[in-house]
């Protein structure tokens, strides 16, 4: 009897999704394990940086400069900079990053780089940066 209405309720679900238009499959001898297929974090490299300066521009935009190098002994793409903005209460006033490299180049191991831009951010009391790019495989 708990057959008979097992099959039932795979034939109506079956049913249902072919009139919803839904494609429907199932196949639990094939199910296939789960896990992560490339994890980010393994291939991230952190990078060194120097000469950090924020300021307010004339303009009321926050200026973020520095150099970015990199001082691992692995050859890096992607180089970006994080960049969060805090106020005197340590709220996030702000929170960016920006690609320092061009795409997909290699940023090899003593290479450096200046970078200089605006965010748009009020009332910035104290700031995190970090650098960080991709292990090139």
């Amino acid at each position: 009897m708990n057959v008979d209405k097992y099959f039932f309720f795979i034939v109506s679900f079956l049913i249902s999704g072919i009139l919803i238009g839904t494609n429907i499959s199932i196949i639990a001898t094939y199910a296939q394990e789960q896990g992560m297929i490339n994890s980010l974090s393994s291939n991230i490299v952190n990078l060194e940086l120097r000469e950090i300066e924020i300021g307010e521009s004339p303009t009321g935009l926050i200026y973020v400069k520095g150099t970015a190098i990199n001082n691992s002994t692995l050859d890096t793409r992607d180089v970006k900079v994080l960049v969060k903005l805090f106020d005197a209460n340590n709220s996030t006033v702000s929170e960016t990053s920006r690609f320092i490299t061009p795409a997909s180049s290699t940023f090899k191991p003593g290479y450096e780089r200046d970078f200089y831009f605006f965010v748009s951010a009020n009332n910035v009391d104290h700031y995190i940066i970090t650098a960080e790019g991709e292990k090139v495989p």
